[in-house]
Order: C-alpha cells, then structure tokens, then sequence
C-alpha cells in the first residue's frame, strides 16, 4: 500500500485582524483578493505578500493571525493556523477617531444648478 501525498486543491493564504478584546476585526485571503494559487503538494512552497494601505484605527493593540486554508468543491478545512503571531500597537493619530476606524476618503464638489433659482450657485 503506497502513501498518498498531501496535496492542497485550492490553497489560500489569509489573515485575521483581532483587536485587543480579541474579537474579530476583518480578515482578507487570496481568493478574496482575486488571486488563486495552483495546487500544492508535500514539499512545495509559495510566498504570498499582502500590502495594505491601513486607515486610522483607533488606538490599541491589533493583532494578526495568519492562516492556510484549503478549499475544493466539497470541503473548506483549515490547513494551519497561527493565533496571534503578531501584535502591533496603534498609536493615537494627528485627529480623532470616532468608532473604530477613520476611513480615508476624498471629497468632490460638483457645480450645478441651484434648486428652484435656474443658476449656478456661486461661493465667492
């Protein structure tokens, strides 16, 4: 009887985002990112990279727990799994932060007609 090796159909790669009381914060994965990875056997390696463009937190302790999980048709099983691996402390920013986060965004006045007086509004 030969040994079947362990091959991973779909394997991602992802990690949870846990603030400091430990309760889920966010998470992403590769799948979720758009970018499956090829099937995997005993002995293979790949590297997987994330960059990400962190919005203002608010202050406190965030940990991440990265992970491998494999997925086919079937079945969706956690491969491996380190629980808080590491912890980053976020530091108070130049504003408040109101909630939990300070989402960074980008505003755009559009010029139009004003309501009810058939011109356009100026501010001068």
């Amino acid at each position: 009887m030969g040994i079947t090796p362990v091959r991973l159909t779909r394997p991602t790669v992802g990690f949870m985002l846990r603030n400091h009381l430990g309760l889920d914060f966010t998470d992403t994965d590769t799948e979720r990112e758009g970018h499956s990875l090829p099937p995997m056997r005993k002995g293979d390696a790949s590297t997987v990279d994330f960059h990400l463009d962190i919005p203002e937190f608010y202050p406190g302790a965030f940990s991440f727990s990265p992970y491998v999980s494999d997925a086919d048709i079937c079945d969706w099983r956690i491969c491996d799994w380190i629980d808080n691996a590491i912890t980053v402390q976020m530091a108070r920013g130049e504003g408040p932060v109101y909630g939990y986060i300070q989402i960074p965004c980008r505003v755009e006045l559009n010029a139009g007609q004003a309501i009810g007086r058939g011109k356009e509004s100026r501010i001068a």
